[in-house]
């Protein structure tokens, strides 16, 4: 029979779970990794093309396959649509939940700190943020943990099929996002040193392990190289070094402290215990599960916050691995003397935030929300309440508000982005525009900016024209012919500013977020335009 705290955290999958799925349809994919990520896979399925990803029909070999199969194969089950996009998203994420709850109880051995954990990881803002859009990052940190997790059983029972476990599951990350994968698997084993039992060691069983990883995780880099040598120095020096030491290729350098201010802001409410206990001085007689705490502080969340921060190509979601061993140490200092400050704190920290979201309907100035919207967060702010006034058990308070802040956070900001998508980098009123007026056979064509989501909603390829934006400069060094030609136009190009021009004399759509060429101007008057925010729609 399964133990109370596992079926707790079960009862949280299910509910987080399900509150996710039912959400997950009521916007449009966004611009600009979401978007790209939903359209390869798109593309994928559409050509039946499972090896080499392409994006608006020119091969796009910027990150491995996992997350486009995963994807591709939601689409077959169920459509080509946002929910079939962020299906396996919210599955990983219940898988991590899991992973987690496991991890903590081999680590601080004890299923309430477990739960305790688990409940973290499921309601911290970076977690949700990466559910809720669909990149590489929650596969490949799915996969991590279940590294981790396999060499912890590897450590404590010494099977070695536990150790297979470990390679698989990295592989499978490798083939997700590449060499990421390693980072905390590889501080957290060191982490495990002189705390957990030594590894068994077989030099038979750590080759055939080896094996593994280099038949899953190497196969798709293997094959592509194979076909074209050309490929192997760009996986190595274009997208390992260049994004390590010149992130400004892929035009996203940032300062070194990029994470500092930001790490606080996606960890919410969590940061405060974590702040308050962090320096804390433990016993001075360290037990065992002290010893691992602060190795986890150290070798799991703090070097490799300076790994991250030292490669000049930073993204919020790069840091989502740390927050695996964030929770598991807030879990550890949450089982630790809770004052009532601490917990009334969070509670009017979270007040001021329901406040603000239930008066946003209200404000006005470009965001548009239902006022009904305004009753959510004002509920949870009464049920909140109530927690706090009623409960006498500050651990239990404080989970139970964060659970509630979750929950609100999830159906509001879906419903935030259904009303709003075009703030968000999203396109649906004008797919939405082109289906209603019956104007989908005709060629799409998108005015000097790279717009898969436009691509993906309307499940068609488009024609992207180039006047000199830097998203559509592409890379078609591995193009075997001149297909891709059919969907790109550079005006730098007389043979390709005629083409425009015989697509302009028939029945076309043009989509423009800037103002058009004098020529195209000249060619396309009398006709008609609706705008859309910053989007200009033109048909004939």
């Amino acid at each position: 029979m399964k133990s109370k705290y596992f079926r707790i955290t079960f009862l949280t999958i299910l509910v987080i779970g399900s509150l996710l799925l039912a959400t997950a349809n009521l916007w449009g994919v966004t611009e600009t990794s979401e978007a790209r990520y939903a359209e390869i896979s798109r593309e994928m399925m559409r050509s039946g093309d499972w090896v080499h990803p392409s994006l608006l029909n020119i091969h796009h070999y910027h990150k491995p396959p996992i997350t486009y199969w995963l994807t591709a194969i939601s689409y077959l089950t169920f459509g080509v649509n946002p929910f079939a996009a962020r299906f396996f998203l919210v599955i990983a994420y219940c898988l991590q939940i899991y992973l987690i709850f496991k991890i903590a109880k081999e680590l601080l051995a004890d299923e309430q700190k477990a739960w305790y954990a688990s409940v973290i990881y499921a309601t911290l803002p970076i977690v949700l943020m990466a559910v809720k859009g669909l990149t590489t990052d929650l596969f490949m940190v799915t996969s991590m943990l279940a590294a981790i997790y396999c060499w912890i059983e590897f450590l404590k029972i010494g099977k070695y099929l536990n150790l297979y476990g470990f390679a698989l599951f990295l592989g499978i990350g490798f083939l997700t996002k590449g060499p990421a994968v390693f980072v905390i698997p590889f501080f957290s084993i060191i982490s495990f040193i002189g705390v957990l039992p030594k590894p068994r060691f077989s030099l038979i069983h750590y080759l055939l392990a080896a094996g593994v990883f280099i038949v899953v995780g190497l196969s798709w880099f293997a094959y592509l190289i194979h076909n074209d040598q050309n490929l192997a120095d760009y996986f190595i020096y274009h997208h390992l070094v260049d994004r390590v030491a010149h992130a400004e290729v892929f035009a996203r350098r940032s300062p070194w402290y990029y994470y500092l201010p930001l790490f606080p802001l996606v960890s919410f409410p969590w940061i405060i215990i974590f702040f308050r206990y962090l320096f804390v001085k433990l016993n001075a007689g360290e037990s065992s599960i002290e010893l691992m705490v602060k190795r986890i502080v150290i070798w799991w969340l703090l070097v490799p916050l300076i790994v991250y921060s030292i490669s000049s190509s930073k993204l919020i979601l790069y840091i989502l691995p740390l927050f695996t061993g964030f929770s598991l140490i807030t879990a550890y200092y949450l089982n630790l003397n809770l004052g009532k400050r601490m917990v009334l704190n969070a509670f009017v920290l979270m007040s001021l935030l329901y406040l603000g979201l239930a008066g946003a309907p209200f404000y006005g100035h470009g965001i548009y929300l239902q006022k009904w919207l305004a009753l959510l967060p004002v509920s949870a702010l009464i049920i909140s309440s109530y927690f706090v006034l009623k409960e006498i058990n500050y651990k239990q308070v404080f989970i139970k508000l964060s659970l509630v802040f979750t929950g609100t956070l999830i159906i509001y900001s879906a419903f935030f982005l259904q009303q709003n998508i075009l703030l968000a980098n999203g396109i649906s009123p004008i797919t939405e525009f082109i289906k209603g007026k019956k104007l989908i056979n005709r060629p799409v064509l998108v005015y000097d900016k790279l717009l898969p989501s436009l691509a993906f909603e309307l499940d068609k390829d488009i024609i992207s024209i180039y006047a000199g934006d830097k998203s559509l400069i592409r890379e078609v060094q591995f193009e075997k012919d001149e297909k891709w030609r059919n969907s790109y136009i550079d005006l730098n190009q007389q043979s390709d500013k005629d083409k425009l021009q015989q697509l302009l004399s028939s029945k076309v759509v043009v989509v423009s977020k800037k103002k058009l060429l004098k020529e195209m101007e000249a060619t396309m008057q009398g006709w008609q335009s609706k705008s859309f925010g910053k989007w200009t729609l033109y048909y004939n």
